[in-house]
């Protein structure tokens, strides 16, 4: 049996390896079975995948795993929340992250979403005291966009100013308000508003 083989049928007499490792285990075996060998890109993957399996990195997961507090939970669900409104980037992990509140991603997955200029802007905006209260009154900026755009110069009412942060801009937080002689209410980013004159 080759080096190659042994190694393949170490990893796969393991217990503690996800159904799709053990599928591209399966197809490698039959490779070698096939051709003697893997080839370059095949062994490399491999390895990639048994690199997992070591000791020491398995301690290391464990050690993230059992340090994960409640602030990198959120940490994580503002990120996935930013980046789902500002696609392409961690698309498939940001929904995997929104739709399971007990996923943990890995060590290197949360600093590539967290810990980039970004997010760490959308986190200190996310943890600031909003600029206007509930019920203030407030008037919209004449650089408004989106759907604020016809109500520049128009004042409204603060619902609320506890929503979402999906633009790492400065002012990024989304409010909902109440424009007067409208029953509607709408979302606007902090940025777009100030106080109302007078």
């Amino acid at each position: 049996m080759t080096e190659q083989a042994k190694r393949l049928e170490t990893l796969l007499t393991r217990t503690d390896i996800t159904p799709s490792e053990r599928s591209f285990g399966e197809s490698l075996r039959g490779g070698i079975k096939k051709y003697g060998r893997l080839t370059n890109n095949q062994w490399s993957a491999f390895q990639r995948m048994e690199a997992r399996y070591d000791p020491k990195v398995i301690a290391q997961r464990q050690a993230w795993y059992d340090a994960w507090t409640e602030e990198k939970a959120k940490n994580i669900k503002v990120a996935a929340e930013y980046y789902l409104a500002n696609p392409p980037y961690f698309g498939d992990l940001a929904r995997k992250i929104m739709e399971d509140d007990s996923y943990i991603p890995s060590e290197k997955s949360y600093r590539k979403m967290v810990e980039n200029k970004y997010v760490q802007k959308v986190l200190t905006t996310v943890n600031s005291t909003p600029a206007f209260d509930v019920g203030a009154l407030v008037q919209v900026r004449k650089t408004a966009k989106k759907a604020a755009w016809n109500l520049r110069d128009r004042v409204a009412m603060v619902v609320s100013n506890t929503g979402p942060v999906r633009s790492s801009a400065k002012g990024g937080r989304t409010y909902t308000i109440l424009p007067f002689g409208e029953s509607q209410t709408v979302q606007i980013e902090e940025r777009y508003l100030k106080r109302k004159r007078g």
